[in-house]
């Protein structure tokens, strides 16, 4: 049998700043625009032309020189000469000289010599075809979208670290970027181990539970980027879940084990990573997620997570997302902040950080963060109900009643 050292005692913080210190960006790779939406950019991107990359229109109507209009008016519109019409997409085939106008397309080009555009909706007909009456003035710039007024060559309209949105996409496209650089996808393996655990499809028996980590982990994987290179259950035999981890550490960029780290007499994990140099456990100071272990590998991270499906959720949340992130390049690791009002007393303990599941009501101009329901870790339906986790800083004995407090956001609350 392995000998199994004493966890290290760490706070989140020095946890934390571990985790990210040992997760080197991964390389990057170029894909199509159509599977960039939600990588992160891991090129800057400059307006390689102007946006618009010429002077258009705004509007369906004609062409004008502002000049030209001053006499315009109700009772007295002018007579302008039409001297041709702009489709989308085509450019004028000359300038305006006095008197002149043009019917242009929204979007199209002006002709040199003009500076405004009059709808159609003001205009009047004329006796001829080639004429048209104008009953009102036309200041200049009017429905008129100058050449660079969205970007001018060479500005910095992506930058890099940022997680690409649909939108963003338009601004690729706009610049003909048709494979952007992104981060590479992490490749994880995710283990859960433990004899009590049945599949989704076994039938319930003494003493066993479903196992419901293995599902919440993978989507929780692939909701930040990772890809699931691998997900199963394990019995609690030292042999297989060491034979399980190294082989993970050789084909993936991450493993993570459910189960098996805490001061138990049969936690099989804690003795398979006896095994391996670089990996070590740990007591963090925060709740839920205490047990814990961690370590680095040919540059492959391991996780090693406890096994209740509360500290599943909380310790990924705020130490395997963020990492994960990080490997791919993304400037923004942690789920969005806000400021919210406690609802009700939240006991803690000064010297450790606490995730408490909150469930989010809006009243007036403020959130108001409730306990989603008991704070045990081996509840699944807290962290079900949760719109966010608020956090008790390690200083704090407990957060008073409409006293305001940090919380990380998980998901908006439904509307009404």
């Amino acid at each position: 049998m392995s000998i199994v050292a004493a966890p290290e005692s760490i706070g989140y913080a020095e946890a934390r700043e571990r985790v990210l210190a040992a997760a080197t960006p991964l390389a990057s790779e170029s894909v199509a625009l159509s599977l960039a939406r939600g990588r992160a950019l891991r090129q800057e991107i400059r307006a390689s032309h102007d946006v618009p990359p010429f002077r258009n229109s705004s509007m369906d109507g004609i062409a004008v020189r502002s000049a030209d209009t001053e006499r315009a008016s109700a009772a007295s519109p002018l007579t302008l000469r039409v001297i041709g019409e702009i489709a989308a997409g085509a450019a004028p085939a000359r300038a305006l000289s006095a008197g002149e106008c043009m019917w242009i397309m929204t979007g199209a080009m002006l002709p040199d010599g003009a500076d405004a555009v009059v709808p159609v909706e003001e205009l009047k007909r004329a006796a001829s075809e080639s004429e048209v009456l104008l009953p009102v003035r036309a200041t200049p710039g009017l429905n008129v979208r100058d050449a660079g007024a969205d970007a001018r060559t060479g500005d910095i309209v992506l930058s890099s670290g940022r997680e690409l949105s649909a939108h963003d996409l338009a601004v690729l496209a706009t610049f003909g970027i048709s494979r952007p650089e992104v981060g590479r996808s992490p490749r994880v393996i995710a283990l859960s181990t433990g004899d009590e655990l049945l599949g989704l499809d076994e039938p319930m028996r003494p003493g066993a539970i479903r196992d419901s980590n293995l599902p919440m982990l993978a989507a929780l994987l692939e909701e930040a980027g990772a890809t699931v290179a691998g997900a199963s259950r394990l019995p609690d035999d030292v042999d297989a879940v060491a034979s399980a981890i190294a082989q993970g550490l050789q084909t993936a960029d991450v493993v993570i084990t459910l189960g098996g780290v805490s001061a138990g007499r049969h936690d099989p994990v804690k003795e398979a990573l006896a095994r391996f140099d670089g990996i070590a456990r740990w007591r963090v100071a925060m709740k839920p997620g205490r047990p814990q272990a961690f370590g680095a590998v040919d540059r492959r991270l391991f996780f090693g997570l406890p096994g209740n499906p509360a500290s599943v959720a909380c310790v990924f949340e705020v130490l395997v997302r963020p990492a994960l992130r990080q490997l791919q390049g993304f400037t923004t690791l942690d789920r969005p902040r806000l400021t919210v009002r406690a609802a009700d007393r939240i006991e803690s303990r000064s010297g450790r950080t606490d995730f408490v599941r909150v469930t989010l009501e809006r009243r007036g101009e403020e959130w108001w963060a409730k306990e989603a329901g008991a704070q045990i870790s081996g509840h699944v339906l807290p962290q079900s109900r949760a719109h966010a986790l608020l956090v008790v800083p390690e200083a704090s004995e407990r957060i008073e009643a409409e006293e305001d407090a940090e919380a990380m956001l998980l998901r908006w609350p439904e509307a009404g």
